[in-house]
């Protein structure tokens, strides 16, 4: 069994990147959010929409973070476990590069993950992405590949989530974790995905102990 696992308000305690959209975006950020949402654009477009509203630099960016986020309860426990236990973490994540790698080294941790997100580069017109180095496969959008990339080497795989963009990855996972009362907690009771619901990260250790799936 190996874990993949959301970031922005799964691992830490906000979405990253809602917090700085809301702060420096040139225009209406959510109006791409929305469309998404009613399937209208896939993910991809709505982040590189999305996106390159953003023109502040890179520091300027971390430092608007650094005293906002924290890690959720169970972080240092989760990856201590995983690390004991030889079980592979991974992150899928729609968030920033640079921001993910930038918190994990605040914990010194970086080095504990593979880490799936699309290449952030600045420039004049903005933050442009790059996804050519993400999974491709048959879901409909880069999280749902990282899932169904890693089940097809693996025992299964163990998902944690809180987004609407996490549900693709969440449906192919063989164990659901989702954040209680987050979007996709709410998604996936809508649809009738069976999900466990969660408040900590050590919640996360104590079902895969006791129902023996950490092999």
């Amino acid at each position: 069994m190996e874990i993949v696992s959301d970031f922005d308000g799964t691992i830490v305690n906000i979405d990253t990147v809602e917090y700085l959209l809301d702060r420096f975006a040139n225009g209406d950020w959510r109006r791409y959010d929305d469309l998404y949402e009613r399937s209208e654009i896939p993910l991809e477009e709505c982040l590189l929409r999305q996106y390159e509203m953003i023109k502040e630099p890179e520091r300027k960016l971390i430092d608007a973070l650094d005293n906002v986020v924290s890690f959720r309860d169970g972080f240092d426990e989760l990856v201590s476990f995983t690390k004991k236990e030889g079980i592979a973490f991974t992150i899928a994540s729609a968030g920033l590069d640079f921001v993910i790698r930038h918190l994990l080294s605040c914990k010194k941790v970086q080095d504990q993950f593979t880490i799936f997100v699309p290449k952030s580069k600045f420039t004049s017109r903005g933050i442009v992405l790059d996804f050519s180095m993400l999974p491709v496969a048959a879901s409909s959008n880069f999280k749902g590949n990282v899932v169904q990339t890693i089940k097809a080497r693996s025992t299964g795989v163990a998902y944690i989530g809180d987004g609407f963009s996490d549900f693709e990855a969440i449906k192919e996972a063989n164990v659901r974790f989702v954040i209680k009362g987050s979007r996709l907690d709410k998604k996936c009771a809508k649809y009738g995905v069976m999900c466990h619901e969660i408040n900590g990260l050590e919640e996360v250790i104590r079902y895969l102990v006791g129902s023996g799936t950490t092999a």
